[in-house]
């Protein structure tokens, strides 16, 4: 049984829905990825910026944010059983906090982009993994997106992906970085309780 899970957070547990395309238009940084074109930039006024802009629209999807189907049964799961479990996402905190608050979620972790270098980068996970005292092979990264599950692999943990709607395209070139795949979060929650049912089996 996994001994701590962390998540992504827009388009895992919360559909944030944040307009990238216009962002991009907004900061005229073309077709790039949108943060790593922010870290980049040399001109720090500049970049404090563009880091404002991005944070605007990220508090803006926020307030209209939903929760994904079985988050909160999953993440209750987690609570009884005293699985460590927490956030990892290229967000800002101040997302993070107003999406917690909105939906009365806890987490045992929250590591954004203000507190180690983003995924994919493996920095996030390998804090967490510190704190808790957890080996790699015992911790699972949970996303939807390459990032998710590059951060995951590099850092040398379980990954699972996530398949909805707007990443199913992408499936087949995300795969081969996933442990596991699942259609759903309940698809997961039901993987897990096996896992511990199991494990509770063999301890009688």
């Amino acid at each position: 049984m996994f001994r701590l899970i962390a998540f992504d957070l827009d388009g895992t547990l919360v559909e944030f829905n944040i307009p990238f395309e216009e962002i991009r238009a907004v900061l005229g940084i073309g077709d790039r990825f949108v943060l790593e074109s922010i870290l980049s930039e040399k001109d720090e006024s500049r970049k404090r910026e563009m880091l404002r802009v991005l944070e605007k629209y990220e508090l803006e999807s926020a307030k209209n944010a939903r929760l994904a189907f079985y988050a909160k049964e999953l993440l209750q799961f987690l609570r009884e059983k005293r699985i460590p479990h927490g956030i990892i996402t290229r967000n800002s905190k101040k997302s993070v906090e107003m999406i917690s608050k909105k939906f009365g979620l806890e987490f045992d972790f929250v590591v954004t982009r203000e507190d180690a270098n983003p995924k994919p980068s493996p920095e996030p996970i390998n804090l967490v993994l510190r704190r808790f005292a957890v080996q790699p092979s015992y911790a699972l990264f949970v996303g939807d997106f390459l990032f998710d599950l590059l951060s995951g692999k590099n850092a040398g943990v379980k990954t699972a992906l996530i398949v909805h709607e707007r990443n199913k395209n992408m499936v087949e070139s995300f795969k081969i970085y996933a442990d596991y795949i699942f259609s759903s979060l309940k698809e997961l929650a039901d993987f897990l309780r096996r896992e511990y049912d199991s494990e509770r089996s063999s301890e009688i």
